[in-house]
């Protein structure tokens, strides 16, 4: 089965390729756009999302196509409907022209209506895929964590570790559900090799749901440090990143405070009921994280 996954260098898009690179079953065939992948045994093709020609070219004698890419911080808004919205419509067409059988995408957990501009841009485009008449799959991963995902549950992680003041926004009493990449990937590849999944989206979530007072607890017993929470104001932290924003700073973005509060579907016995979906606890998943990246 020949694959085209599209955002191949982002840490998720790495994960898989390692995962479906253990078995013979796949091609595997990457779109890069700006940054590099070095992954041997692919097929390298270069484009990007508005390029028509290059999606053509890479779509061409694929099976299935794993779109991962996506813009996750801007300060446009319109960049992220460009990207998210309209890029993913120039990807079904060529698809589409090409005969690409399959369609999985890779949307989010906050995409909705109330998740800010990268989240509504998101649920655009699941609704493009949905009318596509390609056989689709739409996945939604909550907050995951693992090997080079080194931002949101990641970024914590570190911070719980290094610091002993932890700043929270809000009163924290929003919900996450961590997820281990590890266990992402590999419900993933048993969904690439299972043609009989169509027309569904499946939330991949962690096995337990958590405020972020509760999650930063659980992270500094873990690690069995002492931490302090000092809560940010949902105004103060706005002002914040309004004037970062006008010196373009890249520290935060105004868009990450609405997906991070806004309610967000965590269930997975939906996922559960048609795949062998078993995620692991926070604490399992970075135990075999440590696992992992400890030398031999």
């Amino acid at each position: 089965m020949k694959i085209l996954i599209t955002g191949a260098s982002c840490a998720l898009g790495k994960n898989l390729i390692s995962e479906l690179l253990k078995t013979e079953q796949f091609s595997v065939r990457l779109l890069e756009h700006r940054s590099p992948v070095r992954k041997e045994n692919c097929e390298i093709f270069q484009g990007g999302l508005q390029d028509i020609d290059s999606l053509g070219t890479a779509c061409s004698e694929v099976d299935t196509v794993v779109h991962l890419a996506a813009l996750t911080h801007s300060f446009s808004r319109k960049e992220y409907f460009k990207i998210n919205e309209e890029g993913t419509k120039n990807l079904i067409n060529a698809c589409k022209e090409k005969n690409v059988r399959r369609f999985i995408f890779v949307s989010s957990a906050a995409a909705s209506e109330e998740g800010g501009d990268y989240g509504v841009s998101k649920l655009r485009g699941e609704e493009l895929i949905q009318k596509s008449g390609l056989d689709w799959v739409i996945l939604r991963p909550s907050e995951v964590y693992g090997l080079e995902m080194e931002e949101g549950i990641g970024k914590l992680v570190a911070w719980v570790e290094k610091f002993p003041i932890i700043p929270v926004i809000g009163d924290g009493s929003y919900f996450l559900s961590p997820v281990s990449v590890n266990d992402v990937v590999q419900v993933m590849a048993e969904i690439l090799s299972n043609d009989s999944i169509q027309k569904e989206t499946l939330n991949l979530c962690g096995p337990e749901k958590m405020t972020m007072n509760e999650l930063i607890d659980r992270l500094a017993q873990i690690q069995k440090v002492q931490i302090k929470k000092i809560y940010l104001p949902i105004w103060f932290v706005k002002v914040g990143i309004g004037v970062l924003s006008i010196f373009k700073s890249s520290i935060a973005f105004a868009d990450q405070i609405p997906r991070l509060l806004c309610r967000k579907d965590q269930s997975i016995d939906k996922t559960q009921a048609i795949l062998p979906y078993h995620p692991r606890k926070i604490e399992e998943g970075l135990l075999f994280l440590q696992s992992k990246t400890q030398p031999i």
